[in-house]
């Protein structure tokens, strides 16, 4: 195998990783702000800041998707990392938006997005295996 190869090939948790990084940002932080509210501790979250680390770990997993387009050339899992990262991206900046065209929480597509996210690392996987 080439240098190159095997640089895709040690990238192959990229994707997985992004995927799981954006998640626990998402909802980590909501349950620790949730934890800590209990015990009585208050914080301030610059909720712009966050959303950017969550947008930020979900781009990591399509650009680790990517990579795995070089090795196993179907581009579906890539197709769908950027239509995850998309519906994330939506959830996280345009979540009135939501409401008023979808009369869905963006909730609902925040996790739909990071269903597909997560979706598209295993199939990503599957194929470099």
């Amino acid at each position: 195998m080439t240098a190159s190869g095997n640089r895709v090939q040690n990238s192959s948790w990229l994707a997985g990783a992004g995927a799981l990084l954006s998640i626990t940002a998402c909802y980590g932080t909501l349950g620790l702000i949730a934890v800590l509210s209990m015990m009585g501790v208050t914080l301030a979250l610059n909720v712009d800041i966050w959303a950017g680390v969550i947008v930020a770990f979900a781009m990591l997993a399509v650009i680790g998707v990517t990579l795995g387009y070089r090795r196993h050339r179907n581009a579906n899992p890539v197709r769908l990392a950027v239509i995850g990262a998309a519906l994330v991206i939506w959830a996280m900046y345009g979540a009135e938006a939501i409401v008023d065209l979808l009369g869905v929480p963006s909730t609902i597509v925040e996790l739909a997005g990071f269903a597909a996210l997560v979706a598209s690392a295993y199939w990503d996987w599957r194929l470099r295996r």
